[in-house]
């Protein structure tokens, strides 16, 4: 458990099973979760009208990358956490620093990623 103080995670994930796990784990955690967003072009929307302190990305929506999001929020500062089964070096150069958490992961380590992206604010 954290002491997430119910900061705000913007969720983007195409795939549902994937999607509720992400979900359930924020929440155990006392996150509130902002989404999940399944297409590129709902959660570029969505991220300019909701508030949030983070955001979660499914990198490969339905095989639409969601490099144009990303962009979008590093423009604004907010910190992104890439999930994804892509390696570092399959990402363009831009975000390959960028904090990466590899598919299949487990609930506890998307929570300290999130507290590490939260804590580095």
């Amino acid at each position: 458990m954290t002491e997430s103080g119910g900061c705000r995670v913007f969720v983007v994930e195409d795939e549902f099973l994937v999607a509720l796990q992400i979900e359930d784990d924020l929440v155990a955690a006392g996150y509130v979760v902002v989404g999940p967003f399944t297409t590129l072009q709902g959660s570029i929307t969505a991220s300019r009208e909701q508030k949030f302190e983070v955001a979660t990305l499914d990198l490969n929506l339905r095989g639409e990358f969601v490099y144009p999001l990303v962009d979008e929020l590093l423009e604004r500062g907010v910190p992104v956490l890439l999930l994804t089964g892509y390696t570092a070096a399959d990402l363009p150069e831009r975000f390959r620093a960028l904090p990466r958490l590899a598919k299949p992961f487990d609930g506890p380590e998307l929570i300290r990623q999130v507290e590490s992206l939260l804590a580095a604010r």
